[in-house]
Parts: structure tokens; sequence; C-alpha cells
């Protein structure tokens, strides 16, 4: 198993687009994005392989519609594995970002999460 890690300095999350995404800095080059395909919450749905999840890790032709075996958020980390089962395109079984948020920015992070992982809540750690 390889593990990208990195410290987000800049973080967005769009609760009307189901997505979240860090950087290392302003317009840097090393990001991650994961969002949900549905374009409404009432569309989502558990699929198969759980392809439905974007992922997109410091280069577009590193994007996918992976599965997710796991996600885990803690109040200064989040960490994704990637479905060994879908996943093609890294070199990488799963990314690990450290951050530090306000608070309002972590509760945003957390039900944004929580939205792009419904019908997948047995997949989703969150830490105290």
């Amino acid at each position: 198993m390889t593990t990208d890690e990195f410290f987000a300095s800049c973080f967005d999350a769009i609760e009307d687009h189901f997505y979240i995404g860090f950087s290392e800095a302003e317009g840097g080059k090393h990001y991650f994005i994961l969002a949900r395909e549905e374009e409404d919450e009432e569309d989502m749905v558990p699929i198969p392989n759980r392809k439905n999840i974007y992922a997109e890790l410091d280069d577009r032709t590193w994007a996918e519609d992976v599965g997710i075996d796991w996600v885990t958020l803690s109040r200064n980390q989040l960490t994704v594995r990637f479905g060994s089962d879908t996943i093609t395109l890294s070199e990488y079984s799963e990314v690990t970002i450290t951050f530090s948020l306000e608070d309002s920015d972590f509760e945003r992070l957390r039900n944004v999460l929580q939205k792009i992982m419904k019908g997948y809540e047995d997949r989703l750690n969150l830490v105290d």
C-alpha cells in the first residue's frame, strides 16, 4: 500500500455540488478533490463499486470515478483509501491530508463529506 501525504493550507467545500478540495497552496500543484457525481441529493443512491465518487489527485490525468474502501475524518486530518477493485490510474492506494481549519470550515467539511458518502455511511469514519 502506498500513501500520498501532504499538508493543505487551502481548503474549499461546496455543498450544492457535493465537492471538497484541498491544496498545499493557492494554485499549488499538490491538490486533492473528492466529489459526488449526482447533481441532486435525492438522486444519491449507492451503486456497485462506489464508482459515483470522483477523485482527482495533483493532475487531471489522474482523475477517475473511484471506489472508496473507507474515509476517515478527524479534526486535523482526512484519509481516503481507494477501492482496490476499481482504482486504476494512481500509484497510490490512499491519500492523507493534514490541515488546520477554523471550526466553521471544519463543520462545513464534515457536512459535505457526509453528503458525498451518502449511501456509504459504513465506509465513513468520523473521529472526534
